[in-house]
């Protein structure tokens, strides 16, 4: 179900070096944290975000500012572990709007405390971890794609971790959180492969160490902060970083796999 909302049309504005075209991008997880800061940034820009979430009638914030930018913004009911709901959301979206610019597969969780060990671990952490971190990308990938196809410039951001590096874990900390990332990461390769050739662009991004309820306190990182940069890496990811790890400001070289 979606809340509010018009097709904004493809203007153009001048943001330091970069040439924003305004885009309708879809945001899940946008009821806090990243998701939350990232469509603040995204609507600031002038955007348009689909604003997609499990209990939009409980994000008090999120109702807020669509209430404030009802333009702007559709706020949709979307729980992405879901299939029928993930469905049905798409099925609403192409009803009001002709295309879709950019998937950012945000939502996500951490399951575990983080210490356990794999000998006395529930592995039914790792079934939560990844339904949502990763079979939830693919779900949207393909529900949303026949409008994503449309667009001129089609970009899917997967929101990874550098504890999905495999080349770099030196610890057995996040089993379930860790192993669900390396999965997104290499389901981002293979899409980036199967859709490069089309002009889709699909990359892995981290948005780095986030002082959210997942990240915890004593992250370097403010939600603003990192939305900021991610915002803008949207406007800069184009097909030459396809199939790449990337860091919140688009760049290669941080996040090996």
């Amino acid at each position: 179900m979606l809340f509010g909302g018009r097709d904004t049309k493809c203007a153009k504005l001048e943001f330091g070096t970069l040439k924003l075209f305004m885009e309708i991008i879809l945001v899940t997880g946008a009821n806090r944290g990243i998701g939350l800061a990232l469509t603040k940034v995204l609507v600031a820009n002038g955007d348009t975000v689909i604003a997609a979430c499990r209990r939009p009638e409980e994000s008090s914030e999120l109702k807020q500012l669509t209430l404030l930018h009802p333009k702007a913004i559709d706020l949709v009911k979307c729980a992405v572990d879901r299939e029928e709901e993930v469905v049905e959301a798409a099925a609403a979206f192409r009803k009001r709007r002709h295309k879709l610019d950019v998937i950012v597969n945000n939502a996500g969780i951490m399951p575990e405390h983080g210490n356990e060990s794999i000998l006395k671990i529930d592995l039914e952490l790792f079934r939560q971890a990844f339904d949502t971190n990763t079979l939830a990308a693919a779900r949207v990938i393909r529900a949303f794609y026949p409008m994503l196809a449309k667009s001129e410039r089609p970009r899917i951001l997967n929101v990874s971790s550098g504890l999905g590096s495999v080349s770099t874990k030196d610890d057995h900390d996040y089993y379930a959180y860790s192993i669900s990332k390396a999965a997104l990461n290499m389901l981002t390769r293979m899409i980036a492969h199967e859709f490069g050739p089309t002009g889709m662009t699909a990359v892995a991004i981290s948005p780095g160490w986030v002082r959210t309820e997942m990240g915890g306190e004593d992250a370097k990182l403010s939600p603003e902060e990192s939305a900021q940069s991610l915002a803008e890496a949207i406007k800069r990811i184009g097909p030459e970083l396809n199939g790449h790890f990337l860091d919140r400001n688009g760049q290669m070289g941080e996040y090996p796999w």
